[in-house]
């Protein structure tokens, strides 16, 4: 009996051992027989999508085969680069169209991750580069063109040589309305102000036979009446009132001597130009229409047209000490007209040389924030008189020194100082109307240097207004130089400059 239970285990065995090599013979089989028809229809399909023949790419598609097969998670080795000429790859290789050296996709199939050397691959890089995206930098904003540059500075002793022929005349001085001196040993000027380029309101007046200018022998003048004011009556309660024009709404108002108001009325005014089709630049309104601007007070500019004089505080020069410097200042309204409230001076080289506040000697009425650029505050911290910049001014401004500036007799009525030596940008670029007409300093800068200044309603700078009159001054000096080396006439004797104030006057 255990012989024949010894018998049926081993035929079990034998059994057993003839049945799993029949299976692993069968899976041999499939493994060739199917497994080859699946290589070769990979093959031909990478063939057909790049066009290269089967030989060139069995190396890949073993690589290939070997990594969808496999179950295991470890990654066959690589065995050498291969080059990818297909557009897919190319594609995807994010503007790298190199030799391919690793192409795989994440484990989830999401992502390709690739790598490449930097040699140029045979489709078209210029086509590839299009393609790309270029990303934005949110981060910066887009930059404002520059600005065109300054002027080439030259030597001081250049720039005065070529300044000579450009410096006024006595009587261009005197038609532009700069202070003359009047007594050398007082200090004492004259200054004449031409009529305004349109009619002011004359006051409404009555003829009485028994006013003191038509009887004989009863006329007598105090000198009171000089800067404008001239007195209205002789009698007790008016003797000490005077009148003047309002520059902003030319209207007359009547102030006493101490600078008190006799009426308190309201200024309504336009502050802005009359333009080329008779309206105003600050509204638009025709000429003639109600003001747009409403002030507390109405206020004068110290000045009458015609004759002023003569006129106490001036002071000038009495040493030589050279040099070229720009001056622009900053007034206010006071009840004596207009002040002095800040001043800069710039050098031929663009340097800032001087630049103070001043603390006007009366009452101000109006800081005229809006031109001056002076606030409450800003005269509240000036401890410096015009006495004190005087002194400092007269510290390098000599007789032979050349003063540059806009409208320059403005500044040195303020400054109430006496100069001979002067070059005003009006007179070198005048007005195509002529005189007395001016063209701004804005208009001026804009066209011929391509900057933009007094902008805004903050005020104006002087010494942004003093560089730009500089620079406008260099910018002649440089096409008179650039002409002169383009038309030379030998034995000619040199024409004299015209001068468009002589000519008008």
């Amino acid at each position: 009996m255990g012989d024949i239970n010894a018998g049926l285990n081993t035929n079990v065995f034998l059994i057993g051992g003839i049945t799993f090599i029949f299976c692993v013979i069968i899976h041999f089989v499939y493994k060739i027989v199917f497994k080859s028809k699946e290589k070769e229809a990979l093959q031909h399909e990478i063939e057909s999508d790049s066009g290269a023949p089967a030989e060139e790419v069995h190396s890949d598609a073993t690589a290939t085969e070997t990594r969808i097969s496999g179950k295991s998670k470890k990654r066959a080795t690589w065995k050498g680069k291969s080059e990818f000429s297909h557009p897919w790859l190319l594609k995807n290789l994010k503007g790298h169209p190199g030799t391919v050296l690793l192409v795989d996709f994440s484990a989830n199939g999401k992502f390709m991750a690739a790598t490449c050397d930097e040699t140029l691959a045979t489709v078209d890089s210029a086509s590839t580069a299009s393609r790309r995206r270029k990303p934005r930098d949110r981060r910066r904003p887009p930059t404002a063109p520059p600005a065109p540059p300054s002027p080439s500075r030259i030597s001081t002793e250049e720039l005065v040589e070529a300044l000579r022929p450009h410096l006024l005349t006595p009587k261009s001085m005197w038609t532009l309305g700069y202070p003359l001196e009047m007594d050398p040993v007082s200090c004492k000027a004259v200054v004449y102000i031409n009529p305004p380029p349109r009619p002011r309101p004359l006051p409404a007046t009555t003829w009485d036979v028994n006013a003191p200018e038509f009887v004989p022998g009863s006329q007598s003048d105090s000198g009171r009446g000089s800067l404008g004011s001239t007195p209205i009556s002789d009698s007790d309660e008016e003797a000490d009132t005077v009148e003047h024009f309002c520059v902003r709404c030319d209207k007359l108002f009547r102030m006493t001597r101490e600078g008190e108001y006799v009426t308190q009325e309201q200024c309504l005014y336009h502050w802005g130009r009359v333009s080329g089709d008779c309206r105003y630049s600050c509204c638009s309104s025709p000429v003639g229409a109600e003001g747009c601007n409403t002030a507390r007070f109405h206020v004068w500019n110290g000045t009458r047209p015609g004759m002023n004089g003569p006129l106490e505080g001036y002071v000038r020069a009495r040493t030589p000490r050279g040099g070229v410097y720009a001056i622009d200042t900053e007034m206010c309204y006071t009840t004596a007209g207009l002040e002095l409230a800040s001043i800069a001076v710039i050098a031929a080289d663009g340097r800032l040389v001087y630049k103070s506040l001043v603390k006007p000697s009366t009452t101000v009425v109006d800081h005229n924030t809006r031109f001056s650029g002076i606030k409450p505050r800003d005269l509240a911290r000036a401890t410096k008189t015009l006495r004190d910049v005087q002194n400092d001014i007269l510290g390098f401004v000599g007789t032979d020194t050349i003063l540059v500036g806009h409208a320059l007799d403005n500044d040195l009525r303020a400054l109430k100082l006496l100069h001979g030596a002067v070059v005003d940008t009006c007179a070198l670029y005048p007005h195509a109307r002529g005189f007395p007409m001016r063209r701004s300093l804005r208009a001026l800068s804009e066209e011929l240097l391509g900057r933009i200044v007094q902008r805004g309603s903050i005020g104006h700078s002087p010494v942004e207004d003093a560089r730009a009159a500089m620079d406008l001054v260099l910018l002649k000096v440089h096409e008179e130089r650039a002409m002169a080396n383009r038309i030379r006439v030998p034995n000619l004797p040199m024409l004299q400059p015209y001068d468009p104030l002589i000519s008008a006057a």
